[in-house]
């Protein structure tokens, strides 16, 4: 890499974050950066101040930690080539969290000019407010849901670290599970767990179920509407080998008819193997008629039942929207 007292398009084309933008696209903003330089233990921004710049960290991992209205805090360890600072820009508030450098830090910053320029490069609005929203969510604290058989696990909306603690996860997924899953043995790639964890949380929005407050994963399910802003939205659930049969499926259907309100979803379609008779008896719950596509798959197209129709408890339904609202307004508030 170039000194970065010298602002290279090329320099910043191979951040992670700038991935799939080319050099010539990323010129414009090179002329409104300066260079970050930073020790190990420098506090980089501070919770509660006001938000006048971003950083863009190209060496050096950096440390977020988040102090809720509760007094406990939130800690997220981030690795070099992404962005920090985006949020409190995007909401016009003070800063969310306190960021320090872990090891030495290098980088850019960028001022509020800077950043409105980056939000008009092609696609970067809408990632800018999906990497926010995901950030954010990670602040929310997890539900604790108490299945049928006594066990407790915890509900809470997808996070981006999700990517690795599933590829990581000692949680088995089968090569049955996987394959009435993604219809498909192989064990998905990283590009498709991406897909599958990086969302938006309005067109695609995923909860996920955790052993302990802070994992394994070892259940997901989620809405991906049809188009943007459609009301009709697929409906999918994965759940590990070992926690299947403890009504965990039944549960998260329970949980996306809850956020399906909130987000103006109205039908529910799924396309599965015919002999995926699990998935099917959840969707039965909701008066699912299914019909032959192909050989061996089946797909239903049905209305979102009203939430008082569920047999949640009304407290934990509320619990749930309130979740729910806190990540779709993550970054409008």
């Amino acid at each position: 890499m170039a000194d970065l007292t010298e602002i290279r398009a090329d320099d910043l084309a191979a951040l992670e974050f700038f991935a799939g933008c080319g050099p010539s696209v990323l010129a414009p903003l090179t002329t409104l950066l300066r260079p970050l330089s930073a020790a190990a233990g420098q506090v980089l921004i501070r919770q509660g101040e006001p938000a006048l710049t971003f950083m863009l960290i190209a060496s050096g991992r950096t440390r977020v930690v988040h102090v809720g209205d509760d007094d406990q805090a939130v800690i997220a360890d981030l690795e070099p080539g992404l962005i920090v600072g985006e949020i409190a820009l995007l909401r016009h508030a003070s800063r969310t969290a306190t960021v320090t450098a872990i090891d030495p830090v290098t980088g850019w910053v960028g001022d509020r000019d800077a950043f409105e320029v980056m939000l008009h490069l092609p696609g970067m609005f809408d990632r800018l407010v999906r990497i926010a929203r995901q950030r954010l969510a990670a602040f929310i604290t997890p539900i604790p849901v108490q299945m049928r058989n006594g066990d407790w696990f915890y509900l809470r909306p997808v996070l981006p670290g999700d990517v690795e603690r599933t590829m990581n996860s000692p949680v088995e997924f089968s090569s049955e599970t996987l394959y009435r899953r993604f219809q498909s043995a192989r064990k998905p790639t990283k590009a498709l767990l991406e897909y599958l964890f990086e969302v938006d949380y309005t067109d695609h929005f995923v909860w996920v179920m955790t052993e302990g407050a802070l994992g394994p994963v070892v259940a997901d399910a989620r809405v991906v509407r049809e188009g943007h802003g459609a009301t009709t939205a697929e409906v999918a659930f994965t759940v590990g080998d070992d926690y299947q049969g403890r009504g965990i499926g039944t549960f998260l259907l329970d949980a996306l008819v809850v956020a399906a309100h909130y987000l103006g979803i109205q039908r529910f379609t799924a396309r599965v193997l015919s002999d995926n008779y699990s998935m099917r008896r959840i969707l039965d719950r909701i008066h699912a008629v299914w019909q032959r596509e192909d050989l061996g798959v089946v797909v239903t197209d049905v209305a979102v039942p009203a939430v008082d129709s569920l047999s949640l408890d009304p407290e934990l339904s509320a619990r749930i929207t309130d979740v729910t609202r806190q990540v779709i307004r993550a970054v409008s508030q």
